[in-house]
């Protein structure tokens, strides 16, 4: 059981990273994009129309790309004084609770986001200047933000099955 469970999280950390690329990426040509606007504007007065509004929804995607590999990487915030003045069971006790909240807040963000999108697709929601429908790039935020939750749910696993082994 332990074997698939770490094969699925290895998988899934490949997956992460994969996007967590596309994203840094992006951000690369997103900044490229940035100075030829600016460039254009300097030296000819001409900018590139829309870029800004491109340029937002642009990066809602890249920064839901980051998302799934500081979950499965354990990037984020966590305060391990206590469990290490509790000692070892309480930090391990503690680990499983942040997890299991962790989760249960990428549920209750993809369940919104689902919600917040169906919103902006069934009321036509366009960009002011250039008039890109901004449902389709939602769409693949509220993806990512959903891919986080078997993520999470893998990361919930593998503090679980390390228990035993610290609480001996």
């Amino acid at each position: 059981m332990s074997d698939t469970i770490s094969n699925t999280e290895a998988w899934g950390g490949r997956i992460a990273r994969s996007l967590s690329l596309l994203g840094i990426l992006g951000f690369v040509l997103l900044a490229l994009v940035t100075i030829s606007d600016v460039m254009l504007r300097w030296l000819f007065s001409a900018p590139i129309d829309g870029f800004a509004e491109i340029a937002r929804l642009g990066v809602a995607i890249m920064s839901a790309t980051f998302l799934p590999a500081a979950l499965i990487e354990r990037y984020h915030i966590s305060i391990d004084f206590l469990g290490k003045w509790f000692g070892p069971r309480w930090h391990q006790i503690f680990d499983v609770f942040a997890a299991f909240i962790t989760l249960g807040f990428f549920t209750l963000m993809g369940w919104q986001f689902i919600g917040y999108t169906q919103e902006l697709a069934s009321a036509g929601e366009t960009t002011w200047f250039i008039g890109i429908k901004v449902a389709p790039y939602w769409w693949v935020v509220t993806g990512f933000v959903i891919f986080c939750i078997p993520v999470q749910f893998l990361v919930l696993l593998r503090v679980i099955l390390r228990a035993p082994e610290v609480l001996e």
